[in-house]
């Protein structure tokens, strides 16, 4: 695949407007999927979590282009309607940008980067309305000749890599807590999950079916312990490295459902 900036769309000569729409249609999307400016709404409601994976796709050079926006909440947020975000940039093509001054207020997420291009320095400020798991907003371009505004259009989705690591789960059974801990890995197309039980006789097993279906994480334990049959079926949909679901569950003569959440672990430096 070439590299996104393979043209030489910043030639002398040519004006502004055209060098840098060739270079921020590569960046976020068509005009095509153009949906209308952000609408404005009161800074008063609640922020919006926008922790998750975003993704957006486009036609550049006869390619399909894949780009993604890995968004977290920074911690210590104190206000209710405006919070600071952290977040990391990747494209296909194999560049990676971490966003500067990430914020959401209410539904609308802001936040801004850099691009080189041979010698010039490209500002992108993208600014989004939120709303469920849909982004639209536009992204203004800036240079030292001038500037330009282009839509953006992006979808919150959970892929395999989005649910890769370590996570500690919380399961409140009538009192009682467990914190399980799920070890999830992939290799190549496929998911798998180690299970450890917690507590003070910890259980472990393989987990099956584990996969991801319609944005939720699937999988299933299933062992005899003491001559008790346990079952669980866990279901529950990721945002960034928090998650929160149900568990369908088999206890010996005792079936049911409990909720779950789970946060997952940061890695520690070797």
């Amino acid at each position: 695949m070439k590299p996104l900036f393979s043209t030489n769309v910043f030639s002398s000569g040519r004006p502004f407007s055209a060098q840098v729409a060739t270079v921020c249609q590569a960046i976020v999307c068509a005009v095509a999927l153009y949906c209308g400016s952000v609408a404005q709404e009161p800074n008063t409601k609640p922020a919006i979590d926008p922790s998750g994976t975003w993704r957006w796709e486009y036609e550049f050079e006869s390619q399909t282009i894949k780009d993604q926006l890995r968004l977290e909440l920074s911690p210590g947020n104190s206000s209710a309607n405006e919070r600071t975000v952290e977040g990391k940039y990747e494209s296909s093509t194999g560049r990676k940008r971490d966003i500067r001054n990430g914020k959401v207020v209410g539904n609308t997420l802001t936040f801004d980067m850099t691009i080189d291009y041979k010698g010039m320095d490209v500002q992108l400020a993208f600014t989004g309305s939120i709303k469920n798991d849909t982004l639209t907003g536009t992204v203004k371009a800036t240079s030292n000749e001038g500037g330009l505004d282009l839509p953006w259009n992006a979808t919150r989705s959970v892929q395999n890599d989005d649910v890769v690591g370590t996570w500690k789960l919380r399961i409140d059974t009538n009192g009682q807590l467990l914190e399980p801990v799920v070890t999830i890995s992939k290799e190549g197309d496929t998911l798998k999950a180690r299970y450890k039980s917690g507590g003070t006789t910890e259980l472990a097993f393989d987990a099956q079916k584990v996969k991801i279906d319609k944005n939720e994480l699937c999988f299933s334990i299933e062992a005899d312990f003491q001559g008790t049959k346990i079952k669980a079926d866990f279901m529950g949909r990721p945002y960034g490295d928090k998650i929160q679901g149900n568990i369908d569950y088999v206890l010996g003569s005792d079936v049911g459902e409990v909720e779950f959440t789970g946060k997952r672990q940061q890695e520690t430096a070797k």
